[in-house]
């Protein structure tokens, strides 16, 4: 397969995580010299440098202007909330989760602040990268002397998870040019692929039953799975080493809704428990500053926790936290303990605190680890199928002892592996990614894809309640899905998927042809109304030329598959023109 290496002079990743977020960048000297050479964004979390930040966003109350983001967006909203003077802004965290939840995704999608408050999901996550993308600018221009624009000499990577349908990944496509990034500067990179590979270019250590450190080369015809453990999703592909080097997917993405922000979440129904909802959401809205503290120590102490041994986790409960639970009820917080599941695992210490035991603690990722554990047995019971030999683990989530050592104990035969900085390893793989896309050669299709059709209509083949008669009097049968790429197929990079169709206006005065492409998660859907069916966008070509009568006002068009996009290119039949063509998949 041709190179596929980029000719930009830097190449810049966006890793946009639904709990940390973060940006890195290299120049294409230091790729070819020392690839995994990275520079990546340090952010200060007020008690230390950290390489992510938290993706919070702190927006003015014109609902235009970003003020704030990560740390900093935390720190200045407590501090508006301190003095009573946050009731107009708009205060929004984790909040990628709402384009992997909403199936009807489009550029009209609303998601809520942190107190209710709405606004486009669009508008949001393009004014966080254009934050990032002016804040690239400045560290550059504080680096480079030389002339250098910034325009043209920067190819841009945006990660987004592989479990993620066309229209999200479009949506984020979408949101970035919004955010002043050229279309044809932007690369989507799907992060277990990106950390696919990262992994190739960098020794991967496992640790024995004995505590012995390996390492553990990835010779071609190895199979590995790359288990992507972030804050919002885990996802989960499998890849294997071809002769050249390069990898080949193995099997389409998959995972769900089970990182981080799982374990966060049965950690906020514990205290839903003790205090009940009410008086929790009272805190929230009240002492929102010192509901975001509560919750950021949490994220300190889940990162300690251990799935072995024995000890206590000791939480400070917010002084306004107390004083809403002592004003809302008569009861002490010991006597409210006793009537819970949990009294024989917390003790309530002076100074308003909470020790949890470490039964309780570890409980809080229960179920996230069981789903992702559930969900690698498939294909661990399988090996004649997949034939995987190694597990990497990468994503913040991965360098929980928690979740690591589950798969090391359930998973025996495999060589689990984490890398280095784990939860950098998606952002640097994508940088390498905007450099060379080449080392990904085949990817499997996630869905059938196909596009709505009208056929001449069979009696006893098609139903009557799909039967039309035209204008020009033919009898017609609609809705047909005529499927051009079928699921589980191998892709190669640049196939062409769908070779030389050819349409016409649908309508005698129209100088464009609308294309309704669809996805179906069967091999063998018929139409497009059957349940596994599912629209997807439309594909337009316009620029048809009008002197023509509508029989030869015809074009053709191929789609070809490239990276993680499915491209289209149209001709007019007759003149062999370029016309202009497009695919939306948003409304």
């Amino acid at each position: 397969m041709a190179s596929l290496m980029s000719d930009k002079l830097l190449v810049a990743a966006i890793d946009f995580g639904t709990t940390f977020s973060s940006w890195a960048y290299s120049f294409k000297h230091n790729y070819v010299k020392e690839p995994t050479k990275v520079f990546v964004k340090e952010w200060n979390s007020g008690v230390g440098i950290s390489s992510k930040a938290p993706t919070t966003v702190l927006i003015r109350p014109d609902g235009k202007t970003l003020h704030a983001f990560g740390y900093d967006a935390e720190d200045e909203y407590a501090r508006l909330a301190g003095n009573n003077e946050h009731k107009g802004w708009y205060y929004f965290r984790r909040f990628k989760m709402a384009l992997f939840k909403d199936r009807n995704l489009s550029r009209q999608t609303q998601i809520e602040d942190e107190s209710g408050k709405k606004m486009l999901a669009m508008k949001v996550i393009s004014l966080v990268i254009r934050y990032r993308k002016d804040d690239l600018q400045k560290e550059l221009t504080s680096k480079i002397t030389s002339a250098f624009s910034f325009e043209e000499e920067i190819q841009w990577v945006l990660t987004v998870p592989a479990i993620w349908n066309d229209k999200a990944r479009s949506f984020m496509r979408e949101a970035a040019i919004e955010a002043g990034i050229k279309s044809d500067r932007l690369l989507i990179a799907l992060e277990p692929e990106a950390a696919s590979v990262y992994c190739r270019h960098i020794p991967l250590e496992a640790k024995s039953s004995d505590g012995r450190t390996s390492i553990v080369p990835l010779f071609p015809g190895t199979r590995y799975i790359v288990v992507d453990a972030g804050g919002g999703t885990v996802d989960i592909t499998i890849h294997e080493v071809m002769e050249d080097g390069n990898l080949k997917e193995i099997h389409k993405a998959t995972g769900g809704a089970w990182g981080g922000q799982e374990v966060d979440e049965a950690f906020r129904q514990f205290l839903i428990k003790i205090f009940g909802n009410p008086i929790l959401q009272k805190f929230k809205l009240d002492a929102i500053d010192d509901y975001i503290g509560l919750f950021r120590d949490f994220e300190v102490k889940k990162r300690k926790s251990s799935p072995d041994g024995t000890y206590v986790v000791t939480f400070t409960l917010p002084a306004t936290l107390v004083e809403i639970f002592q004003s809302e009820t008569e009861e002490t917080l010991t006597e409210v303990i006793n009537q819970t599941p949990f009294v024989a695992n917390i003790k309530v210490l002076k100074g308003n605190k909470l020790s949890l035991d470490s039964s309780l603690v570890r409980s809080f990722f229960d179920k996230s680890v069981e789903n992702v554990l559930e969900h690698l047995q498939v294909f661990y019971d399988n090996y004649e199928t997949y034939g995987i030999s190694v597990a990497i683990l990468v994503g913040g989530f991965s360098e929980s002892p928690m979740l690591s050592c589950a798969i090391r104990d359930k998973f025996s035969s495999w060589k689990v592996l984490v890398p280095h900085d784990a939860g950098l390893v998606v952002l640097k793989g994508a940088v390498l990614y905007g450099h060379d896309q080449s080392t990904i050669v085949y990817r499997v299709a996630r869905y059938t894809y196909g596009r709505e059709s009208t056929v001449p209509f069979i009696n006893g083949k098609h139903p009557v309640e799909k039967l039309i008669v035209d204008e020009d009097g033919r009898r017609l049968c609609i809705k047909v899905f005529e499927p051009f790429l079928e699921k589980g197929s191998l892709i190669k990079h640049g196939q062409i998927v769908l070779k030389k169709a050819r349409y016409r206006p649908a309508e005698h005065e129209q100088d464009s042809v609308s294309i309704r492409i669809y996805a179906s998660t069967k091999k063998d859907a018929q139409y497009t109304t059957d349940e596994s069916c599912f629209f997807l966008g439309k594909l337009r070509v316009g620029g048809l030329d009008m002197s023509l009568p509508r029989e030869e006002r015809t074009a053709e068009f191929t789609i070809t598959h490239e990276s993680t996009n499915l491209n289209i290119r149209a001709i007019n039949t007759k003149s062999r023109q370029e016309l202009e063509a497009s695919i939306d998949l948003l409304d």
